[in-house]
């Protein structure tokens, strides 16, 4: 188990990666993925995936952190599905009973979907402020799985 996941995808965070980025890659040594690899494979998610202000980017990469802990990998395993969707739902509904809502835009308090990258990173600061207790659920969420 790593040291304090917390911290890390919080530093993580604050270092330009987005929340996405930042859940997936602080659990990488328990998934048995590099954090090179889940830096990648998260990056698209960041912002509401690709941006567009929808689900939040912490939570799906708690989502690829339970796909990876309890996934199936024959199509048959029926019963690695079921297991996934329960833990999924657990942490979406946990998630959506704190803060609400799951959706990037209204968890942030604004549409991210039409702004330029210069408008994005001019709104950097707001999200330093608000997305780290995002983060912050959603780690120690998954620390309780691991």
């Amino acid at each position: 188990m790593i040291n304090d996941p917390v911290s890390e995808a919080l530093e993580l965070f604050k270092s330009g990666f987005n929340c996405s980025q930042a859940v997936l890659a602080a659990f990488s040594e328990e998934c048995g993925i590099s954090k090179e690899t889940t830096l990648k494979i998260a990056c698209p998610f960041g912002g509401g995936i690709g941006g567009y202000g929808r689900t939040c980017g912490a939570l799906t990469g708690g989502l690829m952190v339970i796909g990876l802990k309890y996934g199936a990998t024959k199509a048959t395993n029926l019963e690695a599905k079921k297991l996934t969707h329960e833990k999924s739902r657990e942490l979406i509904e946990y998630f959506e009973e704190k803060y609400g809502t799951s959706l990037c835009r209204d968890l942030v308090g604004f549409d991210t979907s039409n702004l330029s990258n210069a408008e994005m990173i001019a709104k950097s600061p707001h999200f330093q402020k608000t997305c780290p207790k995002f983060l912050e659920t959603v780690t120690i969420f998954l620390e309780e799985e691991f």
